[in-house]
């Protein structure tokens, strides 16, 4: 520890030597100081000796000029100085004078004549009350500064905020006139992070901050500053073991150890902080990131045109990844090739037809083993980039892809390359992998909706085929009605012309006789139109549909078959039914097929259709209702089902159809029967069916 500086201060010389003999040999600094005038000079500057500070003044208060009073009042008034230690020394004996002394700021009085050995002691005394006392303001400081530095930084959030703030608070705390915080960069070298030296340039004070940064220990070191040099304190900032930066001061009112080691332990704070920050900003990218792909995957799964998957999810990974170029392969199911479907550049994306073999490639030995290749240097392996530099046309340098696996199957594989800011890294793989399970699923829905509309198409053209083979089939049952039905008027016709052209007749019976075979025409006419309409392929449309009409229609179709079934009909329409939404041919053909069964089903000698129509609510009710042996509670269960049939010749597919029909409709088929008593099957519309047909 180096000597503590004594001044002291009497008028009579030898005695003043006399006392700095004995300071000098108990082992401390002493100099003189005659007068009170002299030693207020010596004290703030103003002479040789103020060179070095003090730690004590011995004071005699009779002094030539200013007494000791006014000496020791001077000193404590002054800001810079009030810290030294005073002892007065007099052989003014009064308790008066030693309570004024002590009064005014001295910390000790000792009358003269005094015992040698007790002035050193009190010397001694008064230091070691003056050391814990600096001590203390010290610690004060140095824990106001932690707690400003700590308060400061921990406000901020962002990493330049972090950095401006804390070195902002530490000049402060510090009161230097410059400082730096440099950071580490990957390379392992320091860079300026944040820096003030407005009043004393520290642009030098790099070199000295990589050596900090090197070292990983606290130095005070002097740096060159325009024509000299300044004592600077530099520390490291640490982040669990890992020194991320240095932080430097230097200038102000001095740089010492105290300095330094106050600076050491702001320095754990600012490293904390920088470190806090840092997270929170990757916390904060980590969450853009993930709003980012959340987005790419809710474009990608938007559709289940599998062209348009592909597009959007090349370009959300061109957006995302920052790469020169990439490709998405997909395993052709039937081949086994690996063909690339897309391609894509910095600004566009295209589609692309080149194939590689199983297992060729990176690509194929991605795909052959289902795990992701990352590669940051492609001239060290050639396998990386031979192909995929024949589609591109670039270089590759470094290049990643990942596997798109479906339900533990690759089905593909997503690569980029040439990452634009930096190498690759195990996050871009995860991003990269992310993206790729998204694809698999899209893909793959895309596919499954590709079959499925697929049968759904081939579905509805059977379904078609089997209305329309059951419209025949009705035909065939209504064929021998027909035929009768057509011949009458073929055969009035015939006779009316027969008439005209071989007998004398006036004209007035001519006329008579054209005007009887016109309205046989019309009626044949008419008789082919509504085979004809009931016939055509059904269009299925809806349409604004009324219930009557649609049963007068089919009793017109079916009334020579009931005819020659002997049955009679009776119709319970209600009027004024609103019109359903309906495909008019399909509901033609079920009301058909109900009536033909219900005449097939009546014995030799007839029997009683009847016909009713009702609103329930929103629905309108159509029942058919015959008194013929009504069907079994077997038959009932499975009358519905296709192929069932209880007739000797029939197909088991007109019940089925009608049943299908009806439920395509929004609407409900049911039969309620009891042998021997008949047999009742209801037809339940929805009045406003906004699904009809499920547009069939």
């Amino acid at each position: 520890m180096s000597k503590e500086s004594i001044l002291v201060v009497d008028d009579e010389v030898h005695i003043n030597a006399f006392i700095r003999e004995l300071i000098t040999n108990a082992g401390y600094r002493a100099e003189p100081a005659i007068s009170g005038e002299e030693a207020l000079a010596i004290l703030k500057g103003r002479t040789p000796q103020s060179d070095q500070a003090f730690d004590l003044v011995l004071l005699d208060i009779m002094l030539p000029g200013i007494d000791g009073y006014e000496v020791c009042r001077a000193i404590k008034s002054d800001p810079a100085i009030q810290d030294i230690a005073i002892i007065m020394l007099t052989a003014m004996g009064k308790v008066a004078d030693r309570a004024r002394g002590l009064e005014i700021g001295a910390d000790d009085y000792i009358p003269k004549p005094f015992d040698n050995r007790e002035l050193i002691a009190r010397i001694e005394a008064t230091l070691r009350v003056r050391r814990a006392e600096q001590e203390t303001r010290r610690r004060n400081r140095e824990l106001a500064a932690l707690n400003a530095v700590a308060e400061t930084v921990g406000r901020a959030i962002e990493l330049p905020d972090v950095l401006n703030t804390a070195l902002d608070q530490v000049l402060r705390a510090l009161e230097t006139d410059a400082g730096t915080i440099t950071l580490t960069q990957l390379n392992g070298a320091q860079a300026f992070a944040a820096r003030r030296w407005e009043r004393l340039d520290l642009s030098v004070g790099l070199d000295a901050s990589e050596q900090i940064a090197r070292s990983g220990q606290p130095r005070l070191c002097t740096i060159p500053v325009g024509a000299g040099t300044r004592h600077a304190a530099c520390v490291p900032l640490r982040s669990h073991d890992h020194i991320i930066g240095t932080l430097l001061v230097a200038g102000g009112r001095g740089v010492d150890a105290d300095t330094l080691d106050l600076l050491t332990a702001i320095g754990h704070q600012v490293g904390a902080a920088i470190e806090r920050a840092r997270l929170y900003k990757a916390a904060q990218t980590r969450s853009e990131d993930l709003a980012v792909l959340n987005d790419i995957t809710r474009a990608i799964t938007s559709t289940l045109d599998l062209n348009d998957v592909l597009t959007i999810s090349m370009r959300g990974i061109r957006e995302f990844m920052h790469v020169e170029a990439g490709s998405l392969v997909l395993v052709d199911e039937y081949s086994g090739q690996l063909v690339f479907r897309k391609m894509l550049s910095r600004d566009q994306e295209w589609d692309a037809d080149d194939t590689l073999k199983p297992g060729e490639g990176l690509v194929g030995r991605v795909v052959e083993a289902k795990e992701p290749i990352l590669v940051n240097d492609a001239q060290a392996y050639p396998f990386a980039s031979v192909q995929i530099n024949h589609i591109t046309g670039l270089t590759t340098r470094s290049v990643l892809c990942v596997p798109i696996v479906v339900k533990g199957k690759a089905i593909g594989a997503i690569e980029v390359l040439n990452k634009l800011n930096g190498p690759f890294t195990n996050d871009d793989l995860e991003t990269l992998s992310f993206i790729a399970a998204s694809v698999g699923v899209a893909v793959e829905n895309a596919r499954l909706y590709g079959e499925l509309s697929l049968s759904k198409r081939e579905l509805e053209h059977s379904q078609a085929q089997l209305i329309q083979t059951e419209k025949l089939a009705a035909m065939g049952r209504l064929a021998a009605g027909m035929a009768h039905e057509i011949n009458n008027p073929l055969q009035a016709i015939h006779n009316c012309l027969h008439l005209v052209i071989h007998r004398p007749l006036t004209d007035e019976k001519k006329a008579r006789y054209l005007q009887m075979a016109q309205e046989e025409v019309e009626r044949l006419t008419g008789i082919v139109t509504r085979t004809l309409d009931f016939y055509r392929p059904s269009r299925g449309k809806p349409s604004p549909t009324q219930i009557n009409d649609v049963i007068e229609a089919v009793l017109a179709l079916a009334g020579k078959k009931l005819q020659h079934s002997k049955v009679q009909v009776q119709r319970k329409l209600a009027p004024d039914l609103p019109p359903i939404r309906a495909v008019t041919d399909q509901l033609t053909q079920v009301f058909l097929n109900l009536v033909i069964n219900s005449a097939e089903a009546m014995p030799a000698n007839g029997g009683e259709l009847t016909i009713t129509t009702a609103r329930d609510d929103n629905w309108i009710r159509t029942s058919f209702s015959d008194n013929g042996p009504g069907v079994s509670a077997e038959d009932a269960d499975k009358i519905f089902e296709p192929f069932y049939t209880t007739k000797a010749t029939g197909t088991g597919l007109g019940l089925a159809i009608s049943y299908g029909i009806i439920q395509r409709h929004g609407g409900r088929l049911t039969l309620n029967s009891q042998p021997g008593h008949g047999a009742t099957f209801t037809v339940e519309l929805p009045i406003e069916t906004s699904g009809v047909e499920r547009e069939a």
